[in-house]
């Protein structure tokens, strides 16, 4: 089973997702985003989604996020646990 895994670091906290596929994860960390803008930023979010955007919203000092796609079939199994 492949999943997208998000993990998001913002401000010295660490969020992780698991979701069904790529565009799914990347709703969430737009969500993230526009939920947060204010906190990093003091001002209005620019109206189009971009990379610039999510680079400026990650620029503080150990803010990051990654998006990988996972086996969580293989996780499973090497846990011990069927999914």
């Amino acid at each position: 089973m492949l999943a997208t895994v998000l993990v998001i670091v913002f401000q010295g906290t660490e969020k992780v997702g698991i979701y069904d596929d790529q565009p799914a994860a990347s709703a969430a960390l737009w969500s993230f985003v526009d939920a947060h803008w204010d906190e990093a930023h003091h001002g209005p979010a620019p109206a189009a989604r971009s990379e610039r955007q999510l680079n400026l919203f990650f620029a503080g000092e150990g803010d990051s996020y990654v998006m990988a796609e996972a086996d969580l079939g293989e996780a499973a199994q090497a846990l011990g646990s069927p999914l």
